[in-house]
This record gives C-alpha cells, sequence and structure tokens, in this order.
C-alpha cells in the first residue's frame, strides 16, 4: 500500500495538443498552497521531461501549416571547409575527429542563423526556429556526413536559401496536422549524445509551454477531456505514472 504521498496531474497545453501526466510524490499532502506542490516537484525527476516530449511541445505551440522542416547539408567544399575548422582532415573517421567535425559544423549552423536573422530583419521579419546538428542515420544509428535539420517559419524560407552557402537546401512544407510529434522523434533520433550538451537550439522568440499542476483524489487511470481525440495513452499500472497525449477538443483540425 502507498502511503505518505499524494498523486499529482501535470497539464500541458502546446497548440492543438494536450497532456497529461500522473505521478505518485512521496510526501506529506499539501494544504491548499501550491507553494508545496511546487517544491516537491523539484525534488523528482519525471518521464514526461524527456527530450523528444520538450521538442514536440516547443513545435505543437510555435509552428503550424505553411512553416516549413528544413535540411541544410554540405557540398564536398563545405565539407572541407567544415573539417579544416575543426582541424582534421575530411577522411578521418575517428570518434575524437567525428566529434570535432560535428561542432564545427554546429557552429557554422549558428553563424548561418545569425546571418537569416540579419537579413530579415530589414523587413521586419522574425526569425522562429528549432534546430538540430546531425551525423547520425536515425533508422540504422549509423554515422553519415554531418547536416542539419530545422523547422522554421515560412516567412524565412528564401533568406536560408540565400545564406546558406556550404551545401544544398532541401525543404518540404508542414503538413495539416495537429500533433508533430512525429518530427521530433525524427529529429532526435539523428542526434547524437554529447555529455552536457543540448540536443537542439531554437530561438528565444518562441511560446515555451508552462504546465499547471493539482492535486490528484487518487491514482486512477488518466482519461482525456470530453470531447478530445486521444493520440496515446501509456499503459496504465496502478500506483505507477501515467501518460496520455490527446487533440484539445476546442482546437479539432479539419
Amino acid at each position: 500500500m502507498m502511503k505518505d504521498g499524494y498523486w499529482v496531474i501535470r497539464t500541458y497545453k502546446a497548440g492543438n495538443v494536450g497532456e497529461k501526466i500522473k505521478f505518485w510524490i512521496p510526501n506529506a499532502r499539501p494544504a491548499k498552497s501550491s507553494r508545496k506542490i511546487k517544491s516537491d516537484l523539484k525534488k523528482i525527476k519525471q518521464n514526461e521531461a524527456s527530450t523528444v516530449k520538450r521538442l514536440a511541445r516547443v513545435i505543437n505551440a510555435n509552428f503550424s501549416h505553411g512553416d516549413i522542416l528544413l535540411g541544410l547539408d554540405y557540398s564536398p567544399e563545405g565539407y572541407e571547409r567544415v573539417c579544416t575548422r575543426a582541424g582534421v582532415t575530411s577522411d578521418a573517421a575517428e570518434p575524437e575527429s567525428l566529434e570535432a567535425i560535428y561542432m564545427a559544423a554546429d557552429h557554422e549552423l549558428t553563424n548561418a542563423l545569425r546571418r537569416v536573422k540579419r537579413e530579415l530583419e530589414k523587413d521586419n521579419i522574425e526569425l522562429r526556429y528549432v534546430a538540430v546538428t546531425s551525423d547520425l542515420n536515425g533508422k540504422t544509428g549509423e554515422c553519415v556526413r554531418v547536416h542539419h535539420h530545422l523547422v522554421i517559419n515560412g516567412e524565412a524560407l528564401f533568406a536560408f536559401m540565400a545564406k546558406w552557402n556550404l551545401g544544398n537546401v532541401e525543404y518540404s512544407t508542414l503538413r495539416r496536422q495537429a500533433d508533430y510529434t512525429d518530427i521530433a522523434v525524427y529529429l532526435i533520433k539523428q542526434v547524437r549524445y554529447l555529455p552536457d550538451a543540448k540536443k537542439y537550439k531554437s530561438s528565444r522568440n518562441l511560446v515555451r509551454v508552462v504546465p499547471s499542476d493539482r492535486v490528484a483524489r487518487n491514482g486512477s487511470q488518466l482519461r482525456a477531456p470530453r470531447g478530445a481525440v486521444l493520440l496515446h495513452a501509456g499503459e496504465f499500472k496502478p500506483g505507477y505514472p501515467q501518460y496520455i497525449r490527446y487533440i484539445l477538443p476546442e482546437r479539432q483540425i479539419a
């Protein structure tokens, strides 16, 4: 039997998508004040903090149909420049060399973002983006030539095409769908693990989703709100954390 604790339901609303996570906090049940709830939440790590979920919330809250999934790669000359910046040869295959190339390419991406931002500011357009640097095959996990993936606002596309001078620019328009979690999964699967390094970067002008927390009556199974469309529900096991994701009732996509 679980004693001396309480269940909390954390709710996110990101664009068209809602999420609920219910988890147990092994501590004395709080009074009406929410201050103790916030204090208890800081003491434990919850599975909703995964990188994919965080990135999906950012994309869902800030991008929609008409925005762009962008790919930037390197020509032979561009790749040679990156390798020179990294201090290695272009045929290097050692793990240390590949990591140096990765970091050098990530620096090139940062420079490109600055150039695009300055170009858009001439027309009073803000650049909105999330971006990853990748040198992994998302399906096999094998190393591939370093490249970049971004989600950007549609108005920024032509600036990227003009300012990326190290290789090709490939793009597709985001589909008309409520939930872009599949894009978050696609992006993160291609990013190598580096200690203390963020897996993605994003512009500062994006909406940051802030969750709401409340004490639950018990540990019963989570349900989507009335009128919502359930997208995903983790397996329900009494006494264990629960997670569901759904399209908000008021945000149905035709």
